[in-house]
């Protein structure tokens, strides 16, 4: 299944990388561009929320067969996987300790961005 294009994770300029609270704001204003542009803001904000499998035991709902646009709010699950990792990405490689900074890389984009 295709995500509608193919997007890179942006890296910004070692001194725009975050190191802690002394250049958070430079940070998050470079974080918000990259993801806005992309249209994947959704994913950093919780406004797009992951969508249910079909399973056995929930049979709903029946995703077309064709990929949704990058910025669709009504990704399918595996769409939406892609994306939020996307997001996630552009924030952790961006930041130089994320461990000693307490990030945990496995939580959604969303609760990762508002756990800083």
């Amino acid at each position: 299944m295709s995500t509608g294009s193919l997007v890179n994770i942006p890296r910004l300029p070692d001194e725009k990388l975050l190191v802690g609270e002394e250049n958070w704001r430079p940070f998050k204003r470079e974080i918000l561009f990259a993801v806005q542009s992309r249209g994947l803001t959704g994913y950093m904000d919780g406004t797009i929320p992951k969508p249910t499998p079909r399973t056995e035991d929930y049979p709903g709902p029946i995703y077309p067969t064709t990929a949704t646009p990058l910025y669709s709010p009504t990704p399918y699950p595996e769409e939406w996987e892609l994306r939020d990792r996307l997001v996630a990405g552009a924030i952790v490689s961006n930041i130089v300790d994320p461990i000693g900074l307490g990030i945990d890389e496995t939580k959604r984009a969303c609760e990762i961005w508002q756990n800083l």
